[in-house]
């Protein structure tokens, strides 16, 4: 695990000395173990390394024999042991028994397809020294990040963008268009940006740049068309267990102590069952609650202790006050953009927590994208259910959903049947409101004219969330939803926030349940699998009941989230309030400060609930100013 950077000169101008290893510097958090560089034939990789597998020879970058065949990579192959055997009956030698190694010998005897060979979490760059030609992939989920931008006949890459920012060679300019779309979603969706002139390379893609310069991208891997396989559930059941517990187990690999993150919820929970059964020495877990949260926010700690004294586990707890004012920046600078999902809170306290311990970590996320553990979930299959009768059924709650105040606490129930009961427009358009956080009439009125004037004249953003929903696929509204879940959603907002802030401590989160085969074999199972009479991620519930206490199955779900609503009307209060005022508004000429404080307003009062809008509010203006101090 490391990250990584590079950069192809091609035929524009060499970068001066020196900016490999600045581009390298600021990934030090990444990798606080070491550097490794590369740097001939007008091409440069470096890499940041956190030792994990084959401490002593694992060094990046690694070679093929003749040294003709160089690579970096950033995360983990899990199949690398298999691999290696492999690789030796064919007459490679081996020189060290790190899985990045691998790489360079599968180039030699699959070229750009060895990435079809791979299982794993990873981001690599791979220079051919004979053909001149440099290729780089990303893995088939999105775990790992990748930015590239090319621009004057050459191309800079890296884990992150301030890694790109440090060659000097990347223009700054605003995307608006991708800042529409943080507001659209608090992220911003790949392949944007916040900068124009830099990309996000796509999950289940490569880029490669040929020897006369051409580039292009191409996927590798994509979602199945194809999702319903009728088999007898009792079956099904049994293979996502077999399935759910091999990925689990072959994630366990690592020459250092492996640790997990614990809810009180299913998917961590069947995680942790899982790695604990499959070791032998106790596995080290790690919980938090939060403070100042409110009465509605289900504090999951009982929970997860019931968890980890089952399976005799070293057990971790914090609580988290809501002292954001004291991380804010960090959190700012460890994505280099706009972000504003609320969970960035709690996902920095229990990643600086289990870095205290460890250097490696398990997480059940992926596990509602899979088996649709979302409010939303429901309510698209709801809508198809009921067919025309939805539409009825909209009309007669209109009027009394309107006048339904929005709770104080945090949970988004009364806001999720809002939203279906505003429907409107094809299934695909209704499943992106559910994941639109301001719908484009209240962003228009939330920017400023200058805002709205550089909209005008950018192109349009694309419409990331119907697209994906659109995804050609012969499956139910459930089915689209979750596929346009794993499209967008999950690699852009859950994978990006705990890439960024595991990292940004030093620690490997890993994500069993994204395993490519669990992932194949979810997206194959009947909607009844995963959602029967409002029941959520039955499959998993199903199993949870051999695994776990019978207080996990039951309780109600919450979402790894903080309880932002609550402290934005109290203790949090303070610290927006410095951050976002009239000053900062006007100075970073995108806001409308007459409509910010207004929703401030609204939501202190209570008649509104825009804590949402308003940590995006707050990020962006964070962003803005760290961007405003770069030299």
């Amino acid at each position: 695990m490391c990250g990584i950077c590079g950069y192809w000169a091609g035929t524009g101008a060499a970068l001066p000395d020196g900016t490999l290893q600045a581009m390298n510097a600021t990934l030090e958090r990444r990798g606080p173990d070491g550097a490794g560089y590369f740097e001939a034939d007008g091409v440069g990789l470096a890499m940041r390394r956190l030792a994990i597998i084959d401490l002593e020879g694992g060094w990046q970058p690694l070679y093929n024999e003749d040294r003709s065949v160089v690579v970096v990579m950033n995360g983990e192959i899990y199949n690398y042991q298999e691999l290696q055997a492999r690789l030796r009956e064919r007459g490679h030698r081996l020189a060290t028994h790190s899985d990045t190694e691998v790489l360079v010998h599968l180039y030699e005897e699959y070229g750009d397809s060895l990435v079809d060979h791979l299982e794993g979490m990873f981001a690599f760059a791979l220079w051919d020294r004979s053909k001149r030609r440099l290729l780089i992939a990303r893995d088939r989920l999105g775990i790992k990040p990748l930015y590239y931008s090319e621009a004057g006949g050459r191309l800079v890459f890296g884990s992150e963008i301030k890694a790109l920012l440090a060659s000097g060679s990347v223009a700054t300019d605003i995307d608006y268009a991708a800042v529409d779309l943080f507001f659209a979603h608090n992220f911003i969706p790949a392949p944007l940006s916040v900068y124009r002139s830099i990309r996000k390379l796509l999950p289940g893609s490569r880029l490669i740049v040929e020897a006369d310069g051409a580039s292009r991208v191409e996927r590798y891997w994509s979602l199945p068309r194809s999702v319903t396989v009728e088999v007898p559930e009792a079956e099904a059941e049994a293979a996502v267990e077999a399935s759910l517990r091999s990925a689990v187990e072959s994630h366990l690999v690592s020459d250092v102590p492996v640790g997990a993150f614990l809810s009180g919820g299913v998917d961590s929970g069947l995680v942790v069952a899982m790695a604990a059964s499959a070791m032998q020495k106790p596995l080290s877990t790690f919980t938090i609650g939060f403070g100042a949260s409110g009465k509605a926010f289900l504090d999951e700690r009982v929970i997860a202790r019931e968890i980890a004294t089952r399976y005799g586990c070293e057990h971790h707890e914090l609580e988290v006050q809501p002292d954001v004012e004291g991380i804010f920046d960090e959190v700012i600078r460890a994505f280099d953009e706009p972000f504003a999902d609320d969970s960035v809170i709690p996902s920095y306290y229990v990643s600086q927590l289990a870095r205290r311990h460890l250097k490696v970590a398990l997480t059940g996320l992926g596990g509602d994208e899979l088996f649709g553990g979302y409010r939303r979930h429901r309510g698209i299959q709801l809508d198809a259910e009921l067919g025309v009768g939805g539409d009825v059924l909209r009309a007669f709650l209109a009027v009394p959903a309107r006048l339904v105040p929005e709770s104080w606490a945090t949970s988004d129930a009364i806001d999720h049947m809002k939203r279906f009961v505003r429907g409107g427009g094809s299934r695909a358009e209704r499943y992106a409101d559910f994941l639109t956080a301001l719908p484009v009439a209240r962003r228009q009125a939330l920017y400023s004219d200058g805002m709205r004037r550089a909209l005008a004249d950018a192109s349009p953003a694309p419409l990331v969330i119907r697209e994906a929903y659109e995804y050609p696929v012969a499956g139910s509204a459930l089915q689209r939803a979750l596929i346009a879940d794993q499209t967008v959603y999950l690699p852009d907002d859950v994978l990006t926030l705990t890439d960024r802030l595991s990292m940004w401590h030093s620690l490997e989160l890993r994500v069993p349940f994204l395993d490519r085969r669990l992932v194949e074999l979810a997206n194959h199972l009947p909607d009844s699998m995963r959602i029967t009479g409002g029941q959520q991620k039955r499959v998993l519930r199903d199993i949870a009941r051999r695994l776990l206490p019978p207080s996990v199955v039951g309780h109600r779900k919450q979402g790894f989230e903080a309880p932002m609503g609550a402290w934005l009307r109290g203790p949090l209060l303070p610290f927006f309030d410095s951050r976002v005022n009239e000053h900062t508004v006007e100075a970073s000429g995108l806001l409308n400060w007459r409509v910010v404080k207004a929703l401030r307003d609204e939501h202190v009062s209570g008649a509104q609930k825009n804590s949402k809008v308003l940590f995006a509010v707050l990020s962006l203006l964070g962003w803005v100013g760290q961007r405003n101090r770069m030299p």
